[in-house]
C-alpha cells in the first residue's frame, strides 16, 4: 500500500464553479469545455441532504450531534466541505487514493471555505490503511465500497472502519439494488445545461460483478462519453449486514427510502426490516461501533 501522504496545495488557479454554472445556464456546456468533476458533483451528489441525515442518525443513537466526519473514497471532498460548514466545532477527514482528484476538491470545495478549510484533513492513502484520527462517523457513499469485491477484502476494510471509530461511533455506507440493478441498460437524467447519462454496462448473476458507466451529454450534441467508470461487485444488503456482525459492530440497522403520495422516491430514510419491492431502491446501512 501507498504511504500515507497529504494533497499538496494548489496556487494560482481559480475554482471552475462559476465558469461552469454560467455555462451551464447558457446553455454553452460542451464535451470540450466541461468539467468532469463539476459535472458529477452537480448530478450525483447531495451533501445538503447527507449531512442532516448522518447528525439525526448519530443522535438517534447516542443523543448528541457528531464533530468529527471521516469521509472514506472522498474523491472530491465534496461531502466534507459541507460539514464542516455546518457547525463551527464540525472537523473532516477526507481520505482517497487519487491525488489528482484530491487537488481538485481543495481548490473547487476547500479553497472557497475560507479559514474553515482549516477543519478539513485531506489523506491520500489506501482506505484500508488509515486509522487516525478516530471519528465519530465514517461514510463511505456513492458506492464505492464496491469496489471490494470479495468477503475477505470486504472484510478487512470494515474491521479498518472500526478500528477507525470513537467508542460512540457509527459506520455508514450506502447501497442500491432491485431487479433493474441486474439489467443492463441507460437512464438518462436532465439537468440545467447538460444531461448525465447512468451507464449499467454489465451484470454477472455468477460473481455479483458489474461495470457501470457515468456519460454527459449537452445540447450541441457533443458526448462526454465514460467520464466516470466503475468495476464493482452488486453486493446485496444481508450478507453485507452479516459481515459487518462478523467484523465486530455491535449492531446494524438499514435505512430504507420511502415514498410520496404518488408513489415517487421521497427522499427520507427510516429504519426497516423488510424494505419493499421496489424495482430499485437506495438505502443506507448503519453500522454501530
Amino acid at each position: 500500500m501507498p504511504s500515507p501522504a497529504r494533497a499538496k496545495k494548489t496556487v494560482h488557479r481559480e475554482p471552475v464553479g462559476p465558469r461552469m454554472q454560467a455555462l451551464a445556464k447558457a446553455r454553452r456546456l460542451n464535451s470540450r469545455n466541461a468539467d468532469k468533476h463539476w459535472l458529477y458533483q452537480n448530478s450525483v451528489q447531495n451533501p445538503q441532504v447527507e449531512v442532516p441525515f448522518i447528525d439525526r442518525v448519530f443522535a438517534k443513537e447516542f443523543g448528541r450531534k457528531p464533530s468529527l466526519l471521516r469521509e472514506d473514497f472522498c474523491g472530491t471532498a465534496l461531502l466534507c466541505s459541507w460539514w464542516v460548514k455546518a457547525r463551527p466545532d464540525n472537523h473532516a477527514v477526507g481520505v482517497d487514493l487519487d491525488g489528482p482528484t484530491l487537488e481538485w476538491g481543495r481548490l473547487n470545495n476547500l479553497a472557497p471555505l475560507g479559514a474553515k478549510a482549516d477543519r478539513v484533513t485531506l489523506i491520500r492513502d489506501d482506505v484500508r490503511a488509515v486509522r487516525a484520527p478516530k471519528a465519530d462517523v465514517l461514510m463511505a457513499s456513492n458506492f464505492s465500497w464496491w469496489g471490494f469485491k470479495t468477503r475477505d477484502a470486504l472484510g478487512g476494510y470494515l474491521r479498518n472502519c472500526r478500528a477507525a471509530l470513537r467508542p460512540e461511533g457509527l459506520l455508514i455506507m450506502d447501497c442500491y439494488g432491485g431487479p433493474e440493478a441486474q439489467v443492463v441498460q441507460e437512464e438518462q437524467r436532465d439537468l440545467p445545461g447538460f444531461t448525465y447519462c447512468w451507464d449499467q454496462d454489465h451484470y454477472s448473476p455468477v460473481t455479483g460483478e458489474v461495470r457501470c458507466l457515468i456519460h454527459f451529454q449537452f445540447p450541441d450534441g457533443s458526448r462526454l462519453k465514460r467520464a466516470f467508470a466503475y468495476d464493482w461487485r452488486l453486493w446485496q444488503v444481508p450478507e453485507t449486514c452479516d459481515l459487518l456482525r462478523e467484523c465486530g459492530f455491535s449492531r446494524v440497522m438499514v435505512y430504507w427510502e420511502g415514498t410520496d403520495k404518488d408513489g415517487e422516491p421521497s427522499g427520507v430514510f427510516r429504519v426497516s426490516l423488510k424494505g419493499d419491492e421496489a424495482p430499485a431502491w437506495v438505502a443506507y446501512i448503519v453500522a454501530v461501533r
